[in-house]
């Protein structure tokens, strides 16, 4: 069973940064409750735009099939974070698959409603517009980090981002869990999951990071943070 989140604590997250009382409220009461099981599906890659999403608790994946049919993770999503933001403002198809990770809830708006609230409310729109900028300058990243990166730098990139969108602290340093695999990191990377296996491997034996059966952990990430550049 996953309860529903309080609503003292749905009001949190990338429409609500610095919003008034009074529009906070305006936005939440147009919102929809929705839970998802874990493996249920929020919206298919090709899908018209017609939701907006915000996760209160759990986990969302993206990911992407290219035309020869394989299939990419692009991120992992946690709370606060809207998913389809892109796709819902601009109006065009979603362009990946995103399904919860964990059993999830979110806040749900349809997109000529979120557009409206946007077109009323600035400061919604400020969000937004701040939102949207953040992924592109992700995206920008990324790529920068695919032609001017050697692999390991890759390899840790990609883990230190995990660790800031998924990751939490444990008893041995900073655990990127399940879902997340090793598969997952490959794909992110672009590299194949043995090289990446490989690279991990490695770095667990110079006391980086340590490789359970279901998380990674990273154990040093100042040295990583070097690795990567």
């Amino acid at each position: 069973m996953n309860p529903a989140p309080r609503r003292s604590s749905l009001a949190r997250g990338a429409l609500f940064t610095e919003l008034d009382g009074r529009t906070a409220e305006i936005l939440l009461n147009a919102a929809t409750q929705r839970h998802f099981a874990s493996g249920a599906t929020l919206f298919h890659q090709g899908d018209a735009p017609s939701q907006l999403f915000q996760i209160s608790t759990g986990l969302v994946r993206l990911t992407r099939v290219n035309p020869e049919g394989e299939q990419t993770t692009l991120r992992f999503m946690g709370a606060g974070d809207l998913v389809g933001c892109v796709a819902v403002f601009r109006q065009v198809a979603f362009p990946a698959t995103a399904t919860a990770g964990k059993p999830t809830n979110v806040l749900c708006w349809g997109s000529v409603q979120i557009l409206d609230l946007m077109s009323r409310h600035p400061a919604i729109s400020v969000n937004a517009l701040n939102t949207v900028g953040d992924r592109a300058r992700e995206m920008v990243d990324r790529l920068a980090e695919m032609t001017d990166k050697g692999t390991e730098a890759r390899v840790a990139s990609v883990l230190l981002r995990l660790v800031g969108q998924v990751g939490r602290h444990g008893p041995k340093g900073l655990e990127i869990t399940t879902p997340v695999t090793r598969k997952d990191v490959s794909e992110m990377t672009g590299v194949s999951y043995f090289t990446a296996s490989r690279i991990l491997g490695g770095w667990q034996r110079q006391g980086l990071v340590w490789l359970g059966r279901a998380r990674i952990v990273v154990l040093d990430p100042e040295r990583l943070a070097q690795v990567a550049g």
